[in-house]
C-alpha cells in the first residue's frame, strides 16, 4: 500500500506499507492533516490511527515506523534510533537526504497515493520499475515531478528518477557531503576507479552514484546496477575509513 505524505511548501515523500494486515486501518484512518516534529534525524507525525503490533527499539535508515504513544508515523532518515518500541510498517522511498529538509512545525497532510494526481509518463514507468521488483511512486518536491524509490534486497537503496525528453536520469541516496577537501578527492578518486557508474554530485551537495538510459528498458537494466553498485561503493569507503 502506497501512500503520500506531504511537506507544506516542500512536497511529497512518498511510502510503502509492506504489512498487509494495517492496509484497512491505516486507509481507514486516511487522509490525516497534522504537524511535523523532528527529532535529530527523524521526523514524525501524529495520525489518530490506532495501531498495534510487536515492537522493536532499533530501527534501519529509510524506514516507515509508528510510534504508539502519540500514534505517530515516522521516517527515520539515518543513523538515530527510536526511544522506546515503534512497529515496522514499511519504508520511505527516494534519497533519505529530502526529510533533512523538512522543519519542526510544518503542515503534513497524508494520503493514499493516487496515479491520477501525475502524468501519464511517469505512471508508465512507475509500472514498469514496480514490475521489476522495485518500490517506487510518482512524485512531486518544490513543484517539479519525479519518480522515487527503493531497492530493499541486501540494505536499503533509496533513488531517484527524473524522466527528460532525451532519457532518464537517475540518482541515488548520498554516500557522503563534498567539501573539497584532499580527504575528499581520494574517495571520489578510488570510487572512480573501481565503479562503472558515475560518480556525481546532486544540488545539495552530497557525493552520490548516477546513470542515464535513453529507454525505459535500459533504466531497469542501470538501475539495477546502481543499486548493486551503491552497495559496494559503501562497503569501498568502509575499506577505506577502516
Amino acid at each position: 500500500m502506497y501512500i503520500r505524505i506531504v511537506f507544506e511548501d516542500l512536497g511529497e515523500i512518498p511510502a510503502i506499507i509492506e504489512k498487509e494486515e494495517y492496509y484497512k486501518t491505516v486507509e481507514k484512518g486516511l487522509p490525516v492533516k497534522t504537524e511535523a516534529r523532528v527529532w535529530k534525524e527523524e521526523v514524525y507525525f501524529s495520525t489518530g490511527i490506532d495501531l498495534s503490533g510487536k515492537g522493536v527499539s532499533r530501527i534501519r535508515s529509510g524506514r516507515l515506523a509508528y510510534w504508539p504513544p502519540e500514534k505517530s508515523m515516522c521516517l527515520f532518515a539515518w543513523s538515530n534510533q527510536p526511544y522506546g518500541r515503534v512497529i515496522r510498517l514499511g519504508w520511505f522511498l527516494g534519497p533519505k537526504h529530502y526529510v533533512l529538509e523538512v522543519e519542526d512545525g510544518m503542515e503534513v497532510r497524508v494520503e493514499k497515493l493516487s496515479n491520477e494526481r501525475y502524468s501519464a509518463e511517469l505512471i508508465r514507468v512507475v509500472e514498469k520499475l514496480r514490475s521489476e521488483g522495485f518500490y517506487v511512486a510518482p512524485r512531486v518536491w518544490e513543484d517539479g515531478e519525479s519518480i522515487v524509490g527503493a531497492s530493499i534486497y541486501n540494505g536499503r537503496v533509496g533513488f531517484e528518477i527524473f524522466v527528460e525528453d532525451f532519457g532518464f536520469i537517475a540518482e541515488t541516496d548520498p554516500l557522503y557531503y563534498r567539501d573539497f577537501s584532499a580527504q575528499d578527492e581520494a574517495y571520489r578518486r578510488v570510487l572512480k576507479r573501481l565503479l562503472k557508474s558515475r560518480v556525481d554530485v546532486n544540488e545539495e551537495n552530497y557525493v552520490i552514484l548516477s546513470t542515464f538510459a535513453e529507454t525505459l528498458d535500459d533504466l531497469v537494466l542501470k538501475l539495477k546496477r546502481l543499486v548493486v553498485e551503491y552497495r559496494s561503493a559503501e562497503r569501498i569507503l568502509g575499506q577505506v575509513l577502516g
